[in-house]
């Protein structure tokens, strides 16, 4: 038994099982079981072997696992679907099989710009429901396709038995296509909620895996539990696995406060003029790191910087006398460790390394994906030869932060197994990530990508940092963070944080002046910017070249208080004390980052409303343990924003606010 329901796995076979859900006889029935997590299945000639971790270290009760299966026949055996995770029996117990409104779910779609946006559905809404004697076919399927794992759905899904106090979650770690499924087990009145997810489904793209005798097939791997409680408690203790699951960590221990000159700043169009100013006002600002994005290297006229990458050529004439190199010496006598972006999976097909060698493209029905931007197949060891180079040369030149960005994919099916292809090449990136992380212990690798489609658990586990999101629109992030913030640790969700923005519209155009920096003279856009970028890892960004005295003081002390309570922002957990929230929402919304064992709780209150709010409740006595709160830092000190413990109800608190868009932060001591 484990948290409550049996070990279980789901298998099926040379098109054996031609339903559509998974609440039918599969291959697993026929199973027998021969060890711990080791079952065979005589009529196939099949060893099933389910791999499973103890209980993630620390405080996570999550379980780490995944599934293989070895061809022990004499004939080939296609695979058609095999679980990385399989839970039955959920909702088995209490007093009655099911009834309304007993099961929420709870899972998080996903979109460019748009990532994790939470949605809470009742399960007869999200339509599953019980029919009579015929196996029920309501299921609720999650996927997203592609080397893009995140750009539809978040891989998670939680199961809440709000009558046995009770949540199951599943998360999938993988940087390929998945699929997760919740259906109805059982006829009549005994029946049961199951959940099944892997990578390894025809549901996937139409994956498929034909083993010879001897062959052997893994899953990814996948993390599940049972907890007490609902929604928060699950996503506390999927973060406390998370965290304990990671594969890198920073070398001083904490997170680092970065500036990166892209959004609503340079947008990728750098020289020397320009880098100085940023890199100076970056260093006044308290950054640890200055990353320059994209715009650094040479360009063929092929349409534009994004089309011009693979070569990574540098383009000294930008940057004057000294180059790139004078750039990044001038980053370190400012106290600042210099980045640089790369989009190393991506090439231009006019680039030497793709003309001299063709067969380094990943190829779909014999034609290179992607057209005049390719993408590099990681399984060629000369593709990782050739960027291992690339970035031998830049850590030589001092860099020691590289944005890897990624705004293409496979689609859903490459040479020469299609979907299976996929995942073969998604781990050999992973292999060459590892690899460069061993390499250069004090490099760090940022995984972003078109956004954030590509940020599942199991591709963030070898990276550093994950960019949440490249949301222009400041008011549209605070959603997106605290979402994000459930799929990952907090101290991984790179947040972009652009005081004086620059519209992506006047990149080519816009010019320093007094009619700009006097249009945010009322701080409004710093203090909502700085408080957002407080709630994971800051990256600072925008114009703050432009930025007056008392703007200056306040983006300064953002960045102290960051680095304040980073250390908690590292071991604590998200609540949400008014609910989750979605990206559009126009009122006032609350989220925080709960650090038990210090006792404190970070809380971030967003007003998007046009008017001022006076004496917004925040009930926040679900998690104080002291028997009383108190304000212990708050940002800003500035008229108009004040958050005070509520007299009238011990374990509330009264924010205020001007009118939206605003923000306040507040460290309170529960």
């Amino acid at each position: 038994m484990y948290n409550g329901y049996k070990e279980s796995f789901f298998v099926s076979f040379n098109a054996e099982d031609n339903l559509y859900y998974h609440a039918s006889r599969d291959d697993s029935d026929t199973a027998v079981k021969t060890g711990e997590g080791v079952y065979e299945i005589p009529d196939k000639g099949a060893v099933i072997r389910v791999r499973r971790t103890d209980a993630a270290p620390g405080k996570s009760s999550a379980i780490l696992q995944h599934t293989e299966l070895e061809n022990l026949g004499q004939n080939d055996l296609t695979v058609n679907n095999l679980s990385a995770v399989c839970l039955t029996g959920i909702g088995r117990g209490g007093n009655t099989p099911w009834k309304k409104h007993r099961f929420m779910i709870h899972f998080a779609h996903s979109c460019w710009q748009g990532e994790a946006q939470w949605r809470h559905v009742f399960a007869e809404d999200a339509g599953l429901y019980r029919t009579y004697n015929h196996g029920t076919q309501s299921t609720l399927r999650l996927q997203s396709k592609s080397s893009w794992s995140t750009c539809q759905y978040e891989p998670v899904i939680m199961i809440e038995d709000k009558e046995l106090n009770k949540t199951w979650y599943v998360q999938l770690r993988c940087g390929n296509g998945w699929a997760i499924e919740i259906g109805v087990r059982g006829y009549r009145n005994d029946i049961e909620l199951e959940i099944v997810a892997s990578d390894c489904f025809e549901w996937n793209n139409c994956w498929g895996k034909t083993l010879s005798p001897g062959d052997t097939l893994s899953t990814c791997d996948a993390v599940s539990g049972c907890v007490d409680g609902g929604f928060e408690e699950a996503a506390a203790d999927l973060t406390h696995a998370n965290r304990a699951y990671m594969k890198t960590t920073f070398q001083n221990g904490t997170v680092p406060l970065c500036y990166n000159d892209y959004m609503n700043a340079l947008w990728a169009l750098p020289d020397k003029e320009k880098s100085i100013s940023l890199i100076d006002a970056a260093a006044e600002a308290g950054a640890e790191y200055y990353v320059m994005d994209a715009g650094w290297y040479k360009t063929r006229g092929t349409g534009g910087e994004l089309l011009d990458i693979g070569a990574w050529e540098i383009n000294d004439e930008l940057f004057g006398e000294g180059g790139l190199q004078g750039i990044f010496d001038h980053v370190r006598s400012k106290g600042m460790l210099p980045g640089i972006w790369l989009e190393i999976e991506s090439s231009s097909s006019e680039a030497p390394v793709v003309k001299e060698h063709p067969d380094y493209v990943i190829r779909r029905n014999g034609h290179p994906v992607g057209g005049g931007r390719v993408l590099l197949d990681f399984r060629k060891a000369g593709v990782r030869t050739y960027i291992r180079s690339v970035i031998d040369r830049l850590y030589s030149m001092g860099v020691r932060f590289i944005k890897n960005d990624y705004n293409a994919n496979t689609g859903p099916s490459i040479d020469p197994d299609g979907p299976e292809s996929v995942r073969e090449h998604s781990k050999a990136f992973e292999r060459f990530i590892d690899e460069v992380r061993a390499a250069y212990p004090d490099l760090i690798i940022e995984n972003c990508g078109s956004g954030a489609m590509r940020s599942d658990m199991g591709t963030l586990s070898h990276f550093h940092l994950q960019s949440v999101s490249d949301q222009e629109d400041y008011f549209r992030l605070p959603s997106i963070v605290s979402g994000s913030s459930v799929c990952y640790p907090p101290e991984r969700c790179g947040v972009w944080t652009y005081p004086y923005p620059v519209k992506i519209d006047h990149r080519g155009s816009f010019r320093p002046s007094q009619e700009f920096t006097a249009r945010f003279s009322d701080c409004k856009n710093t203090v909502y910017n700085m408080v957002t970028g407080l709630s994971g890892a800051m990256y600072l960004s925008g114009r703050i070249d432009c930025a007056d005295v008392m703007n200056k003081k306040l983006i300064r002390y953002g960045t102290e208080l960051f680095k304040k309570y980073r250390v908690n922002i590292s071991s604590s957990v998200p609540v949400f004390p008014t609910s989750t929230f979605d990206i559009d929402d126009d009122g006032v919304n609350s989220f925080g980052l709960l650090d038990n064992d210090a006792g404190l709780l970070l809380l971030y209150v967003w007003n998007n409303v046009n008017e001022p709010v006076n004496d917004f409740k925040v009930d926040i006595s679900k998690y104080v343990t002291s028997g009383s709160i108190h304000v212990c830092d708050v940002f800003p000190h500035l008229l108009g924003y004040r958050i005070t413990a509520d007299k009238s109800d011990n374990g509330s608190l009264l924010a205020m606010l001007p009118s939206g868009p605003s923000a306040l932060f507040a460290v309170i001591k529960i």
